[in-house]
């Protein structure tokens, strides 16, 4: 049995945690550590887990062979640059960079060092998107729509940038896995309904591509209540047909006083205390990135500079 990856979660907030908990459950891996610049937050999650707490990522990184980088997106690539250069590997949140540039620079490290770099663009990793990439991997896409709902109280902790750069992201990667051509003329709308906000709540972009393949990503921080993470909807069409792909799936309804939800089991469920969710996949594939010495053949550095510029590009023609 091979020895398990040793690992420190960096950044133990809003989603960081959820990767600390799925790192601890696993495994493939021995969590070392949790780290986060409020010290109080990272002895409370540590104290829950058994595990070591700290409040700088350079005093774990003689202790771990990688890191999972949950930190803000500014963060992210020192961290990773430093980490790779003393043989530790990264999974990265998104966006990795709001600089596309400095993502493909990333590449680059992961080259020279020899580490992987994977960002976490969690969406490839569900079973039912993988199971869609294989059914049109022998058809040429034709057109393409992402819809992605989220909870406008969440505007508070993820409005510091545009939703381009944010939720929507997922959804480009999304694109980008299935409509690989050269990209066009990207047209976007927006409506702002709270002006004190920074950015606007509801974005609408079409991205047109070389080869005629057109694709529409729509994303509202609209959602009234925070019991459902997330509602989205993918539409595929080709020449033969149309495959639609709708989160949280119809798996499992809970009604009570408050209404109707479904909770998002394909993301980080668990049976039996162990996690089989989008993310421990994506935490189990990393391990076995590590381990064998490879970068990943599912998303690349590449792929995430790609659906940064064009958040970027989706961001700037909003203005």
């Amino acid at each position: 049995m091979r020895a398990p990856v040793r690992v420190a979660v960096v950044g133990v907030g809003d989603f960081g945690v959820r990767h600390a908990h799925i790192a601890a459950a696993l495994a493939e891996y021995e969590l070392v550590a949790v780290v986060d610049l409020d010290a109080a937050r990272a002895r409370e999650v540590a104290a829950g887990l058994g595990v070591a707490a700290a409040t700088d990522w350079h005093d774990v990184l003689d202790r771990v062979d990688a890191l999972v980088i949950a930190t803000p997106e500014d963060a992210h690539v020192e961290c990773a640059e430093t980490a790779a250069r003393a043989g530790v590997h990264s999974l990265i949140e998104k966006p990795v960079d709001l600089d596309p540039a400095r993502c493909r620079a990333l590449a680059t490290t992961a080259a020279e060092t020899g580490t992987v770099i994977l960002p976490g663009h969690v969406s490839r990793f569900l079973p039912e998107f993988a199971e869609l990439r294989r059914a049109v991997r022998c058809e040429r896409v034709l057109a393409a729509h992402a819809r992605r709902v989220v909870p406008r109280a969440r505007l508070d902790l993820h409005g510091r940038h545009h939703p381009a750069y944010v939720a929507m992201v997922h959804d480009l990667d999304l694109v980008r896995a299935l409509c690989p051509g050269d990209l066009g003329e990207v047209v976007a709308r927006s409506a702002n309904r709270e002006p004190s906000r920074p950015h606007p709540q509801s974005v609408w972009a079409t991205l047109a591509f070389a080869d005629g393949v057109t694709a529409t990503v729509e994303n509202h921080w609209t959602q009234p209540h925070e019991r459902q993470y997330i509602d989205s909807e993918l539409v595929v069409v080709t020449g033969s047909r149309q495959l639609r792909l709708k989160l949280p799936s119809d798996a499992l309804t809970i009604s009570d006083a408050a209404g109707d939800w479904r909770p998002d089991t394909r993301l980080d469920g668990t049976v039996g205390g162990v996690p089989t969710g989008a993310l421990a996949t994506e935490h189990r594939h990393f391990a076995a990135c590590v381990r064998e010495g490879r970068q990943s053949e599912v998303v690349s550095l590449d792929d995430a500079a790609w659906a940064v510029e064009v958040a970027g590009r989706i961001a700037a023609a909003d203005r």
